[in-house]
């Protein structure tokens, strides 16, 4: 209803959004439409579903019906076949007469027709009555013209001598495709059998639905074959029922039911169940849309009236309302015209309106300034991240002290201090934080050293920056008349505590850089310079350490370079020694930082490795560039700060290099495999007819067997003893096709010994080699 109304309704209604108005425009809209929409659905739903059900049940009764008509025709015609076994005629010695000596006696002969004769129309379901004499290899039919036939077919003759059971009195059965009643003759001692064969076509009849219901009726055997073969001989007449057969074959665990089906647009009730005496399945389907085509075209008209009596009560709403709605759109047009409402899609009249939106305006102005107070944070930041890495080196002193009084800050008389903490060991936690995680981790930093700065200086600010490098810097503000020595130890005893601080909750170890306090705020950036390059010459054996820049200088310390384990790195890496190799690369890396080296001294042995490496790689032939996609190593190298992460970066590009070397030469053993079959299989068009083995041509070109019998497989795509015993065949079937000699010499010409010949041939082709000649040649 609502879709309706937002569809059908003016939009100036809309717009002055007239709680009062509208309810009254739904009022008439519900009143008009709804009890005739009502009525259409409630007729559509339950009269239709009321007929299928009507129409399922009844179906059901009908179809019940007729299979218990049929299973009592059945009784009655076994009843009535066991009734012929006492005619007289089938007591004489018929057991003991042949073909020959029958024909001779053209009285019994002639009675013996008109009984079977009398016998085959004594009811529409039998379509013919044999006498079977198996022991007189013959049976005796009415509707053979010479009425006495022999069975002369040894395999005839052996199946009508299996349906004689005589520990049977009858029985049912299917006999050369049609459902028969085998009943002995005579009963004590029988000499033969009565082979009733019941007529499908009269089966179906029985089925048949009404023409005029445009249904469809038909009775399956028990394997899914239709009873009558007829009744599948039109496909294209018959789709509806080979559908029906395939929706049943889909519920075999279901002996009998109904449901409903659609074909071509019509909705179908479909019944189905088992005869027991016979197996067979009947199915019955009955057209249900015909049925209900009387309710669905009801519910349509009366949808039609409720929609034009829909479209009434707009025109008559709109038209009532357009006077009383134009002072108070005027109103509310007004109200617009500030552009500071808001889109209003509550509930009430217009005053309501007006007095939302003025709660909307108040909300917004205040929202606006808690805006404005949490963004300062992220502007200080913000600010501080571009002076320090020099973005701001275009502005004045007096421009730059102008922003941070914008910004919140009282930098009249303060001394500017600045301290950089960088996090180290962050390999030593990815399970706690993960790969490419750093930033989360460079948050966390950071706010534990903003939480320690709050209580104990007035005005500081943490800066995160990217948080990628694992730096955060903290700017404060120092009262500038206080000794430079007793603000670098406040400085310094704070170190001290982020440095606890730091390690207790994220476990790790951070190096601290104490700038000298500054009275310009230009000077900053190259404190914060001062202050990177002092990391340098950080000693990677020592974990946290803090850094005062007026008591740093860099040691002049002896060069330490381990020469022995980079010339055994290059011995196992020459050797294809993945392993070797490995062990090499740690040693090197474990001999560079425990010497008590500084980070810069580390990473200058690292890239000293690393023009050893990249010039290892080029005297194999291979281009760095190429085998590393492009990456720049050196760069790579010199974002790595900690030994530890030199160390893994440094294998993951030697497992790279080793990688590609043994795949080189895989694939040129692979190669050299390739050749060794094709020349055996060139040598096999030649050998075939000899005793031959994949262990003779091993032995030939001196490799191994097993060696060989994998690469032989892997080329041809068969083992050496299929692609052999092909071979042979093929060379046979030309041999028999288009040459006069005998099968046992052909096996002779090919290799095999004839009896394992004919046994080898059959199993492949399916004929023996005689047979395959006759066939095709």
């Amino acid at each position: 209803m609502k879709l309706i109304t937002n569809r059908l309704v003016p939009k100036r209604l809309l717009r002055t959004n007239a709680p009062l108005l509208r309810k009254s425009f739904i009022m008439v809209l519900l009143f008009a439409s709804l009890p005739t929409a009502m009525l259409a659905i409630i007729t559509y739903f339950v009269g239709t579903a009321q007929i299928e059900r009507e129409v399922d049940r009844t179906h059901q009764l009908r179809l019940q019906h007729m299979a218990e008509t049929l299973n009592g025709q059945l009784e009655q015609l076994e009843k009535m076949v066991t009734m012929w076994t006492f005619n007289p005629i089938f007591q004489t010695p018929l057991g003991s007469m042949s073909p020959e000596s029958l024909q001779k006696d053209p009285v019994l002969e002639l009675n013996l027709a008109k009984t079977l004769l009398v016998m085959g129309n004594s009811s529409p379901l039998i379509k013919e009555v044999r006498l079977v004499v198996p022991d007189s290899s013959m049976y005796l039919s009415a509707l053979n013209q010479s009425v006495v036939v022999p069975i002369t077919n040894p395999e005839e003759l052996e199946f009508f001598r299996s349906l004689l059971i005589r520990d049977t009195e009858r029985y049912w059965t299917y006999a050369q495709g049609q459902l028969s009643i085998v009943q002995m003759v005579p009963e004590r001692s029988p000499y033969g059998y009565l082979l009733v064969q019941v007529n499908p076509a009269a089966i179906n009849d029985l089925m048949r639905l009404d023409p005029e219901l445009q249904g469809s009726a038909f009775i399956l055997k028990a394997n899914g074959d239709w009873l009558e073969p007829a009744t599948g001989s039109q496909d294209g007449d018959r789709a509806f029922d080979y559908f029906l057969r395939d929706e049943i074959g889909h519920r075999p665990d279901q002996r009998q039911g109904s449901f409903f089906s659609l074909w071509n647009g019509d909705k179908y009730a479909v019944t189905y169940g088992i005869i027991e005496r016979t197996g067979w399945t009947y199915v019955s389907a009955t057209p249900v849309t015909r049925l209900t085509q009387p309710v669905v075209t009801a519910s349509r008209i009366l949808l039609a009236v409720g929609g034009i009596g829909i479209l009434a009560s707009i025109l008559l709403a709109w038209f009532a309302s357009r006077k009383v709605t134009q002072p108070l759109d005027r109103v509310v047009q007004l109200f617009r015209s500030t552009k500071s409402g808001q889109l209003d899609t509550g509930t009430g009249d217009e005053v309501d309106f007006i007095e939302r939106q003025w709660q909307f305006v108040n909300r917004e102005s205040q929202l606006l300034h808690e805006r404005m107070e949490q963004q300062i944070g992220t502007l200080r930041e913000l600010f501080l991240f571009q002076l320090l890495n020099e973005h701001l080196s275009h502005l004045s002193e007096q421009e730059l002290r102008s922003r941070m009084d914008q910004y919140g800050w009282d930098v009249e008389g303060k001394a500017l201090a600045l301290v950089v903490f960088r996090l180290i060991g962050y390999n030593k936690i990815r399970d706690r934080f993960g790969d490419g995680e750093e930033q989360l981790a460079t948050f966390a930093a950071a706010n534990v050293i903003g939480e320690l700065a709050e209580s104990q200086f007035e005005q500081a600010e943490v800066s995160s920056g990217s948080g990628q490098d694992l730096s955060i810097s903290l700017f404060v503000l120092l009262p500038a008349e206080r000794p430079t020595e007793e603000m670098r130890q406040q400085l310094y005893e704070f170190s001290e505590q982020a440095i606890r601080g730091l390690t207790t909750v994220l476990h790790l170890h951070v190096l601290v850089g104490i700038a000298k306090p500054v009275e310009r705020i230009g000077e900053l950036p190259l404190a914060y310079q001062e202050v990177f390059r002092s990391f340098r010459h950080r000693n990677v054996q020592e974990m946290s350490q803090i850094f005062v820049m007026e008591q740093t200088a860099p040691k002049d310390t002896a060069i330490v370079y381990p020469f022995e384990a980079e010339k055994e790195l290059l011995c196992s890496l020459r050797a294809g020694d993945r392993e070797g190799t490995f062990v090499s690369v740690e040693q090197f890396v474990h001999a560079l930082s425990d010497s008590g080296e500084t980070e810069i001294a580390v990473r200058q042995g690292m890239n000293q490795l690393l023009g050893t490496f990249i010039h290892q790689i080029l005297l194999t032939g291979y281009n760095p560039l190429t085998l590393y996609d492009g990456e720049d190593l050196y760069e790579e190298l010199s974002s790595i700060r900690e030994p530890e992460e030199m160390l893994v970066w440094f294998k993951r590009k030697i497992g790279t290099y080793l990688d590609r070397i043994e795949q080189s030469e895989n694939t040129s053993q692979y190669d050299l495999m390739s050749e060794t079959v094709e020349k055996v299989v060139s040598l096999l068009e030649e050998d075939y007819p000899k005793d031959i083995s994949l262990e003779m041509y091993a032995d030939r070109f001196d490799v191994g067997m097993s060696r060989l019998s994998a690469s032989f497989k892997e080329v041809t795509g068969v083992n050496f003893i299929d692609y052999l015993t092909r071979l042979r065949l093929d060379k046979s079937k030309e041999l028999l096709l288009h040459s006069s000699e005998k099968v046992n010499d052909i096996a002779f010409l090919v290799g095999y010994q004839p009896s394992y010949y004919y046994r080898v041939f059959k199993k492949h082709e399916g004929v023996t080699p005689t047979r395959y000649r006759e066939l095709y040649k």
